[in-house]
């Protein structure tokens, strides 16, 4: 029975490739939206380019849940069926270097592609060795997050659903200190808690701490991995090298050094394949105002910044006197002008 839905799944999946590929009712305004966002981060995308990202990118989101709905159907002996035929691991030293390792590790990676499946593919090569928490919203809090509790433990082993609440660095801290796994997806830009802005496609944006942070005082190994959708049902997860920065006498400065570490290889692999990145039609909305990275000169710093001000405001409400300030030191102006 399931190889019948097997076949019906890759049906599906070429039907969505087909119709993505078509306008729809109101697609030239999508479209026209999407290639305006897009081009914050790829400027010299062509038009032609900018719809063939917009098709596979609609294709990509529809694919990912066709197949969140197929794993979630099939028993825990199909899954691990499944999982052994059609998800490939690039990076298997990788895995084979944790799996006999008594010391923490944490997963990091960005709403990309077939996470789902990976992180399945994860609790299947390492979950008998060491358990995977996944630490994420609870579905009351998101609700696309529904459902992936019950999927990740369909196996029966190696798996623990870490909400994110009031006591959930506590309890991350507890499973890194055990030797556990944490897996984390840090590509999630509200501002709340502790945030850093760090280089990405080009501008400063806000990043939350909390990897950093876990990784830094667990001492924990840090790998950035990535669902990679293939062809039909296939995909691949794939596992960088440990990341490593090096270390300071100031725990902010580490912190800060190994989030822009991580953004930096998620960035790289999002350029490669923007069309399974969530968040590409959003990524102009991200970007916008940000202070840009390669910013030249004082005028220009200081026009990125009063451009970044609503970013500030609410958390530091001198921002403006102090932008008024450093607009007046430009021009030599007395102190007064600068209060005025």
């Amino acid at each position: 029975m399931h190889i019948t839905r097997e076949w019906g799944v890759r049906a599906r999946i070429l039907l969505e490739q087909g119709r993505a590929a078509l306008p729809g009712r109101d697609g030239r305004r999508r479209l026209a939206g999407f290639a305006d966002s897009v081009r914050a981060a790829f400027p010299d995308l062509s038009e032609r380019e900018a719809h063939d990202l917009h098709a596979r990118y609609r294709a990509s989101m529809r694919k990912f849940g066709l197949m969140k709905d197929y794993l979630a159907s099939l028993s825990a002996d199909q899954l691990g069926a499944f999982l052994d035929r059609h998800v490939q691991v690039e990076g298997r030293e990788t895995l084979d270097m944790l799996r006999g390792s008594a010391e923490p590790v944490i997963f990091v990676t960005p709403h990309y592609g077939s996470f789902p499946a990976a992180c399945l593919k994860l609790i299947r090569e390492i979950g008998h060795e060491k358990t995977i928490n996944a630490f994420y919203n609870p579905p009351s809090a998101n609700r696309s997050s529904e459902g992936f509790e019950t999927l990740f433990s369909r196996l029966g082993y190696g798996f623990h659903a870490l909400f994110n609440d009031d006591t959930a660095v506590l309890k991350a801290l507890r499973v890194l200190k055990r030797g556990e796994a944490l897996t984390m997806m840090p590509d999630v830009f509200d501002i709340n808690g502790h945030v850093l802005y760090v280089p990405f496609f080009g501008r400063l944006v806000p990043a939350m701490a909390g990897t950093a942070l876990f990784a830094l005082k667990s001492r924990a190994t840090v790998i950035v991995g990535y669902g990679c959708p293939g062809e039909g049902i296939e995909s691949t997860l794939k596992l960088g090298q440990p990341l490593r920065i090096e270390r300071s006498d100031s725990l902010e400065n580490d912190i800060a050094t190994l989030t822009a570490a991580i953004f930096q290889e998620m960035e790289a692999q999002i350029r490669l394949h923007p069309e399974h990145w969530i968040y590409t039609k959003d990524i102009g909305t991200l970007l916008a105002g940000r202070l840009a990275v390669d910013a030249r000169g004082d005028e220009e710093w200081l026009a990125g910044m009063e451009a970044a001000s609503a970013q500030f405001d609410a958390f530091l409400p001198e921002w403006r006197f102090v932008l008024r300030e450093l607009r007046a030191m430009q021009h030599d102006a007395p102190l007064e002008v600068a209060n005025a």
